[in-house]
């Protein structure tokens, strides 16, 4: 996690654009498109999948909506009393007191929180939930694409699992937070479920804790796991 003041933070926000490969999302409370400006999000907009752009109401003007719903997969939301201002793609969301129009300003005194993905997974996760949260409040269905952004920075490793069967259970005569323990439900895992070479230790005697489970292995096995508990 890093600070960054102004000209930092405008620098940080075309790098999000450029960089982004699956997703953008934009929160600006306020948007002014200039010439500049469009040449840099249409270039972003076309290398990514889904965007979501949201501005607080009544202050998108419709020159500029019209602009914005050229694109297929740019979703305008409309957010009541929105005052954040936040930029993310897959790899970082940047927090900051500047909206989008003043990306390109330096004299006002901006400040800015850049999150990384891979360096601080708990707190992109956060940011991308209190995103979903702002939507949620204004509108009863979210779009099934955000969803699955949520859903791709969940965490279902076999070590997450790990540890929430040892804080919530206990498992015959294995002492907490042993090696034994991670051996033993291992051992129950691989009955359970198929899992290839790579994502065993190279004896084959357990699961790698790094092995991303997926949400329906991941569910499944927590749901068997449990029945073994004391």
């Amino acid at each position: 996690m890093k600070v960054f003041g102004t000209t930092k933070i405008s620098y940080e926000i075309e790098q999000i654009l450029h960089s982004a490969n699956h997703y953008l999302i934009i929160v600006s409370p306020y948007l002014k498109l200039n010439q500049r400006l469009k040449v840099r999000l249409s270039d972003a907009f076309k290398n990514v999948e889904d965007v979501y752009i949201l501005y607080r109401e009544n202050e998108l003007k419709n020159q500029e909506r019209i602009w914005l719903n050229s694109f297929n997969n740019v979703k305008l939301l409309s957010i009541k009393n929105l005052h954040s201002k936040i930029y993310v793609n897959e790899e970082t969301v940047l927090i900051s007191s500047m909206n989008l129009y003043e990306y390109s300003q330096i004299n006002n005194h901006e400040i800015g929180v850049k999150i990384d993905n891979e360096e601080d997974a708990p707190e992109f996760k956060d940011a991308l939930n209190e995103i979903r949260i702002m939507i949620e409040s204004e509108y009863t269905e979210i779009d099934h694409n955000f969803n699955e952004i949520i859903e791709s920075v969940e965490n279902y490793s076999m070590s997450r699992l790990f540890w929430e069967l040892n804080e919530n259970y206990t498992f015959r005569q294995f002492n907490k937070n042993s090696q034994r323990l991670y051996e033993y439900i291992s051992d129950k895992s691989r009955e359970l479920v198929d899992f290839s070479e790579d994502e065993l230790y190279q004896d084959k005697t357990a699961v790698l804790r790094a092995t991303e489970l997926g949400k329906i292995r991941y569910q499944f096995l927590e749901k068997e796991l449990k029945k073994l508990a004391n």
